[in-house]
Formats: structure tokens, C-alpha cells, sequence
């Protein structure tokens, strides 16, 4: 096999002419695809920079992230621990309002770490293996258009959307006091803010963001998350 670029192999001339034609297909093809998925699995853990429990959690979510693109994992800095000295730097009371929101379908108060599976099961540490025991089952379609992105499918009635903005990859922080003072965490795919919005059956379109973006499909009567897509701009694909 040739190891060196396309442009020196030795290939006949028709097969040069078909092989150019792929390349340029494929590259463009690519930009409408980019960015846009359907995990089979939404990991949402609820975490602090203030708990001395936390850090093995947020390492089972980084490399969940790193090596299983089937799932989606999510972090949220939550803020009912910043008085023991340290303020959570990514925390929001609106994520401490999303962990709240799953007290009514899971039989379980608030904590951290809180680690829930397409919002039917949660605990403070989980195995990959875990993960893999929940699918998925509803196509969520999202679409990139000139208006910013379309939401659609054949979604149950009631159902409720969540739309999750985050910062894909992994950031670190050096805590400086608290319970993890001197330590330096590692998060990875940071929530940055959340808002919600009814299904009423009809195509949903959101503004097109600066940063990756999920839509989390509840069922109205359960809370469980039953079908998720994502979108990342070009620009914020390769981050880490």
C-alpha cells in the first residue's frame, strides 16, 4: 500500500479521477453533518468544586466523555455548597434548580455527587457498564438551517425540552480553599446554562449557539429523559 500522499501514488489515471471525486464529496459533505449526533445515553452529574466527594465522580464523567461517544455526559456546578468556603467558579442556582426538578422521578433527595442516567436512575458512582444498561429509544431530530437549529420528531404530547448549553471537553480549576483546598479539579463538559420550553408538536427553532448545545426530551408524566441530540460548532469540536 502506498504510505505517502494521495498526489505521489502511482495510481492509474481513471482511478485518480474517481479518488479526487470522493475526497471532494466527502469534504462538501462534511460541514452539514458536523456537529450534530443522537447519544443513546445522557449522563447529567450534579457536582460541586466545594465537596471532597466529588472529584472521583467528575473523573468517571471526563472519561465517560473521552471514550464513549455513544453517551453524553454533563456537568453542573451546583451552589448549596459554596458556603463552606469555597463558590463553585461554573456554578448557577438554575443547575441547582435542574438536580431539584429530578426529586419528583427519582426516589432520592438532592446530593453530591448525584450522577443520573437518562433521568430514570442515579447514584454517586457508577460503573461504564452501568451506563450501557440504558438506551435511548426516541429519534430526536435536530437541524441545522439558516434561522439557527430545528428541533423535531415524532415526540410524545406533554412532552417537555430541555435545552442544555455547555463547553465541550475538559477545563480544570484550582480550588483555593474549602474541603478541596490545594487541589485541581478536572470537569468535563461544563453546563453554562439551561432554559426550558414545552412540546406542542410542532417544529421548535432555537437560536444557533456560540457553544454545544443539547436538547434533553422529557416525558411529561415521568421525567425521564427518552431521546437527546446535540449540536457542536465546527470551531468548538476539537476543544479539550
Amino acid at each position: 500500500m502506498c504510505m505517502v500522499p494521495v498526489e505521489a501514488c502511482a495510481y492509474p489515471a481513471r482511478m485518480k479521477t474517481a479518488l479526487t471525486s470522493l475526497i471532494t464529496l466527502l469534504a462538501t459533505a462534511a460541514p452539514a453533518l458536523a456537529g450534530i449526533s443522537q447519544p443513546a445515553q445522557v449522563v447529567e452529574l450534579f457536582t460541586s468544586q466545594g465537596c471532597s466527594s466529588c472529584p472521583p465522580a467528575n473523573g468517571f464523567v471526563v472519561g465517560l466523555s473521552e471514550n464513549d461517544p455513544e453517551a453524553l455526559a454533563l456537568s453542573y456546578g451546583v451552589t448549596y455548597w459554596d458556603y463552606l468556603g469555597w463558590k463553585d467558579t461554573f456554578g448557577d442556582p438554575a443547575f441547582t434548580d435542574r438536580q431539584r426538578q429530578y426529586r419528583a422521578s427519582l426516589p432520592s433527595s438532592m446530593y453530591t455527587p448525584q450522577i443520573v442516567i437518562n433521568g430514570t436512575e442515579d447514584a454517586p458512582r457508577f460503573k461504564r457498564s452501568d451506563v450501557k444498561r440504558h438506551t435511548l429509544a426516541m429519534p430526536v431530530s435536530l437541524t441545522e438551517t439558516s434561522e439557527g437549529l430545528t428541533v423535531s420528531g415524532n415526540l410524545p404530547d406533554g412532552a417537555k425540552l430541555a435545552i442544555v448549553h455547555y463547553t465541550p471537553g475538559t477545563q480544570t480549576v484550582a480550588v483555593k480553599r474549602g474541603e478541596n483546598h490545594g487541589r485541581t479539579l478536572t470537569l468535563a463538559n461544563v453546563v453554562t446554562g439551561i432554559g426550558y420550553a414545552d412540546w406542542n408538536g410542532q417544529a421548535l427553532t432555537l437560536d444557533a449557539p456560540d457553544e454545544a448545545l443539547a436538547v434533553l426530551v422529557h416525558d411529561g408524566r415521568t421525567g425521564a429523559v427518552v431521546g437527546a441530540a446535540t449540536f457542536v460548532p465546527d470551531d468548538r469540536k476539537s476543544r479539550s
